[in-house]
């Protein structure tokens, strides 16, 4: 059941931040020059990684595109 809660959250995370991407008409690329990271740890943040830089790279995100920390 943890594993079906984590995959969950991690779905929902990825969809709420491609939402905002396409209201921004903003590319993952785009975003990750706009943050200074690498587009590979982007998407590993949008894909709902739990290590501590996904973590931190997602409130970038969430500020960036005006999503007021959803962590």
């Amino acid at each position: 059941m943890p594993e079906e809660k984590l995959a969950d959250q991690a779905t929902a995370i990825e969809k709420n931040i491609k939402i905002a991407l396409i209201q921004q008409d903003m590319t993952q690329r785009k975003l990750a020059d706009f943050i200074g990271e690498l587009p590979q740890q982007v998407s590993r943040a949008i894909h709902g990684g739990v290590d501590p830089k996904s973590r931190r790279i997602r409130k970038n995100i969430y500020k960036v595109l005006g999503m007021g920390g959803k962590e």
